[in-house]
C-alpha cells in the first residue's frame, strides 16, 4: 500500500497496530524455510499514552533500525470494490477520487486513497479495483506519532493485505480459499484467489454478535445462520463469476476473544472445511512465545517482506 520510505537491509521486520485501546507489536525475522516470530505483545494503553509507551518500544526493541510496518486496523479505512476507469494510469488516482467523492462518508478532499487490482471483472467484463479510503486526519495522527518516536516506519498497510500475507505462509495453499476475518462490532468476508484478493465484502456480524452463540442453544444460533448465509453468498458470487471451482477451505481470523467451536458450527452450516488461523503452523514461534489474538494483523505487518 503506501510506502514511506526505502526498507531497512536487516533480516527482521516489524508489524505495528494503534487503535484507541492499545499498541500491537510484532517482530519476525525472515529466516527459512519459516520465518520466526521473535516477538509479539499487546499493550493496553490510551490515547494520551501511546507516545511514551511506543518510545519505550522503539527503544527496547530498536524499532529505528528496522523496517516497520504500520496496519490500520478495519474502523481506519474503508474499502470500495468499483470498475476501474478507462483513463491513462497517471490520471487513474484523480478519476477514483471523482468515482468514490459520494460513496464515502466524510469529504473526499479529506481523504487518502490507494487501490488493488482485483483479478475479477463484473458482468460487463470491466476490470475491478479495491479503493482504500481513508481519513488524512486518521493517517497523519499515526505518521505524526511514529516518527515522533523515532520509528523507522517504512510502509502502511490495511488489515486486509495483512491477512493474505498470513495466509500466503501455509504450506501447500488452495489456488482458492475464504476469508473471515472477525473483529469486535463487524467481520470481513474475503476470497483470494492465486494468493490475491478476489472479493472483499463487510458484514455487520462480528465477536459481540457471536458471543452468545452455543452450539447446545439452538435458539442463540440464528445470528450464526446469518453470517453462514452471508458466507455462502459470497462464495456463490465468486464461482460463478470466477468460473474457478467450489471453495473447500475457509480460514478464521479472530481479532478478539475467540467463539467457541466457531469454526464446527459454521463447518456443519456450510460442508467446507473451516480453519482457524493459527500463527504456530505458519512460523517458527520463539520459546514462552504467547501469541495474543489482538496481536494477530501486526504479525500480518511483519510477515510483509516474506509474502
Amino acid at each position: 500500500m503506501f510506502s514511506l520510505k526505502a526498507k531497512s537491509d536487516s533480516d527482521k521486520s516489524a508489524g505495528i497496530t494503534l487503535s484507541n485501546t492499545g499498541i500491537a507489536l510484532a517482530i519476525v525475522k525472515h529466516s527459512h524455510p519459516l520465518a520466526t516470530l521473535e516477538f509479539s505483545h499487546y499493550y493496553p494503553c490510551t490515547p494520551s499514552d501511546q507516545v511514551e509507551q511506543l518510545s519505550q518500544l522503539v527503544k527496547q526493541y530498536k524499532l529505528d533500525a528496522i523496517s516497520c510496518n504500520l496496519v490500520l486496523l478495519a474502523e481506519d479505512y474503508q474499502l470500495l470494490q468499483v470498475d476501474a476507469p478507462e483513463v491513462p494510469k497517471q490520471d487513474l488516482t484523480a478519476a477514483l477520487r471523482w468515482q468514490i467523492k459520494d460513496l464515502i462518508d466524510f469529504h473526499i478532499d479529506d481523504a487518502v486513497i490507494d487501490h488493488i487490482e482485483m483479478l475479477n471483472q463484473n458482468t460487463s467484463g470491466k476490470q475491478q479495483l479495491l479503493v482504500v479510503t481513508s481519513r488524512q486526519s486518521v493517517i497523519q495522527a499515526h505518521v505524526d506519532l511514529l516518527q515522533s518516536t523515532n520509528c523507522n516506519l517504512t510502509t502502511i498497510d490495511i488489515a486486509l493485505q495483512s491477512a493474505r500475507n498470513i495466509l500466503c505462509q501455509y504450506p501447500n495453499l488452495e489456488p482458492s480459499v475464504g476469508i473471515l476475518n472477525l473483529w469486535t462490532d463487524a467481520s470481513k468476508i474475503s476470497v483470494m484467489l492465486n494468493q490475491d484478493i478476489y472479493i472483499n465484502r463487510t458484514s455487520s456480524i462480528g465477536l459481540q454478535s457471536l458471543q452468545f452463540v452455543t452450539d447446545e442453544d439452538i435458539t442463540s444460533q440464528s445470528i450464526l445462520d446469518s453470517l453462514a448465509l452471508e458466507l455462502q453468498r459470497t462464495f456463490d458470487y465468486f464461482e460463478s463469476h470466477s468460473r474457478q471451482a467450489s471453495l473447500s477451505k475457509l480460514f478464521i481470523i479472530t481479532n478478539g476473544e475467540p467463539v467457541h467451536n466457531l469454526d464446527q458450527m459454521i463447518q456443519e452450516r456450510l460442508g467446507i472445511d473451516c480453519v482457524n488461523v493459527d500463527i504456530a503452523d505458519i512460523v517458527t514461534i520463539n520459546s514462552n512465545e504467547q501469541v495474543d489474538n489482538n496481536c494477530i494483523i501486526a504479525i500480518g505487518g511483519a510477515l510483509r517482506s516474506a509474502s
